[in-house]
C-alpha cells in the first residue's frame, strides 16, 4: 500500500504490541493500510475571508490512521485501526444542536506545490465558494473525512477536494466531495474508500459562526 513510502521507520513497534490477536488464516501475513480519521475533523478559520462572488482554495494536512489487517484488506480481517496522531475532541454546532468531531486546528497552506506530507499525512484540497451578497469571514468550518476518498498521487496522499458553497449565514450550505485531476493525478490511485456512502452532496452544517450574545446599544 506504499505506506511508508520514502520513509525512514515505520510507525513505532509499541503500537502492534498493545494487544494480542489470533485468527485461523493459513496466512501469517499482516497488512497496513492508510485510512482518513473515524471522525469528522474541525477547522479554524483564524480571519480568514472570501469576498462576494469569489472563490478561495487552500489546502489542510490530514493525519491518518493505520489499519491493520490479516491477509487481505478485508472488513471481517480489520485487527486494529490506530491513529497516527492523537486528536482531542470538540463539539460543531450550537449546545443543543451540534456533534461530535475532531479538533484539527488553524494550520493550512495556499499552494499545493509548496505542501510536503508526511507518509501518515494526506493533504485535503479546500475550496469555499462565497455566492452571498456580502463577505464571509470563516470561523469553524467542519471536514467531513468520512465522506472523502484517499488517492496516491506520485509520493503524495491526497484526498478527494471538498467544495462548500456559501450562500448566507441564515441558509443552507452545500458540500461537495469530488475527484480532481489537479490534485489527485491523472491516474485515480485509490488507497481508501469513502466511509459513508451518503452521496456527492451534503446539506449538513458545514460552517458554524459564534454568535454574538452581547448587544451594543
Amino acid at each position: 500500500m506504499r505506506l511508508f513510502k520514502n520513509s525512514a521507520t515505520p510507525p513505532d513497534e509499541q503500537w502492534f504490541n498493545e494487544g494480542e490477536y489470533f485468527h485461523t488464516s493459513k496466512s501469517n501475513s499482516i497488512i497496513l493500510s492508510p485510512a482518513l480519521p473515524e471522525k469528522p475533523l474541525v477547522f479554524k478559520g483564524n480571519r480568514m475571508k472570501v469576498s462576494p462572488g469569489q472563490k478561495l482554495t487552500f489546502f489542510l494536512k490530514i493525519p491518518l490512521n493505520v489499519q491493520i489487517y490479516t491477509s487481505k484488506n478485508l472488513p471481517e480481517n480489520l485487527l486494529k485501526e490506530i491513529p497516527s496522531r492523537q486528536l482531542s475532541h470538540t463539539w460543531f454546532g450550537e449546545p443543543d444542536e451540534g456533534e461530535i468531531a475532531l479538533t484539527y486546528g488553524s494550520d493550512f497552506f495556499l499552494d499545493f506545490g509548496t505542501v510536503e506530507p508526511s507518509p501518515l499525512e494526506a493533504i485535503c484540497p479546500v475550496t469555499i465558494v462565497n455566492n452571498s451578497t456580502g463577505p464571509l469571514e470563516l470561523q469553524r468550518l467542519i471536514i467531513r473525512v468520512e465522506n472523502l476518498i484517499l488517492y496516491q498521487n506520485q509520493n503524495k496522499k491526497v484526498t478527494s477536494e471538498v467544495e462548500i458553497s456559501f450562500e448566507g449565514q441564515d441558509s443552507v450550505n452545500s458540500a461537495e466531495y469530488h475527484y480532481s485531476k489537479n490534485y489527485d493525478g491523472e491516474k485515480q490511485e485509490i488507497l481508501a474508500k469513502p466511509r459513508s456512502d451518503n452521496g456527492k452532496n451534503l446539506l449538513k452544517m458545514n460552517l458554524h459562526f459564534i454568535k454574538n450574545i452581547y448587544k451594543t446599544e
